[in-house]
């Protein structure tokens, strides 16, 4: 990253610089590896501020989408847009990331996954018989892949978990490709082990496809390595009795993927917003 390399350059200038003139690098080396350090940590410190302000600008387009989303129907274009915007945002942060470890990870999570949301959203405005240009998980696929790490590295970016299980679903959805999806969480299963949603995940999606036995071994697992979580026990004793699996104990965390949706939300796109269906009334 140039940050590293400027800083190996700036310290190697301060060590190096006075031995022509008769100066011992005994008093040299130190001075050099100390603003190296300090020259490390500044310019780390500048370039995190100005990501920063890309990621807060997109978050500030994020949050405009949710007063669009308490709208019912009549606020879906405006948070298309809120998408679309937060999106073209972020990218601009792409700038920085051969400066700073990570960055180009981080951002290919969080614009994957709003692109993913997009396709989500624009799945629900077709079952409503409505149609949203650039809207499908291919879009959201070569990102996701992106910010797909593996080793020491993913363990310093664990909290990008949900873009890999992300990532899982959208080889599922869009090319049919379980085994492919599968690989992808055995991968994230390491990093955020102790994310039973993680599991529940990976097993439901065997459970869907017939294969119960795997989601059964695959909770018995999950079970020992996130052993907080309830659903995930719930969920076994349901598998071992030949019944389906219950999500809904995972709230939102669950529902981002579109796997299934809440039935509440579901009878509202179906529907029409409360206040809409009054006024066709009168």
């Amino acid at each position: 990253m140039y940050t590293l390399f400027l800083a190996i350059g700036v310290g190697l200038f301060i060590a190096l610089a006075p031995l022509p003139f008769g100066i011992s690098a005994g008093y040299t080396v130190i001075p050099g590896l100390l603003v190296g350090v300090f020259a490390f940590v500044w310019m780390n410190r500048r370039i995190a501020k100005r990501v920063e302000a890309v990621t807060q600008a997109a978050d500030a387009e994020m949050a405009k989408m949710q007063q669009f989303a308490q709208r019912g129907p009549q606020g879906q274009a405006g948070m298309l847009r809120c998408i679309d915007q937060s999106v073209a945002i972020l990218e601009k942060g792409f700038a920085f990331q051969k400066w700073q470890v990570g960055i180009g990870t981080m951002l290919n999570a969080r614009i994957g996954m709003l692109l993913y949301t997009k396709w989500l959203l624009g799945q629900q405005l077709k079952s409503a018989g409505r149609k949203v240009e650039g809207a499908g998980l291919a879009a959201a696929i070569p990102y996701l892949e992106k910010s797909r790490i593996k080793g020491a590295k993913a363990k310093l970016l664990a909290a990008l978990w949900p873009a890999w299980a992300m990532l899982a679903v959208a080889y599922y959805k869009s090319n049919k490709d379980l085994d492919r999806g599968l690989a992808v969480l055995e991968d994230t299963q390491k990093i955020a082990k102790k994310h039973g949603i993680v599991w529940s995940l990976h097993a439901w999606l065997l459970a869907k496809e017939k294969r119960t036995d795997e989601a059964i071994d695959v909770l018995a697992r999950g079970k020992d390595a996130a052993s907080d979580d309830q659903n995930i026990v719930a969920n076994l004793q349901l598998l071992q009795n030949g019944k389906k699996m219950q999500m809904r104990g995972y709230g939102e965390s669950w529902y981002q993927f579109g796997l299934e949706r809440p039935k509440m939300a579901a009878n509202q796109m179906r529907m029409g917003h409360p206040r809409m269906r009054g006024g066709r009334r009168r």
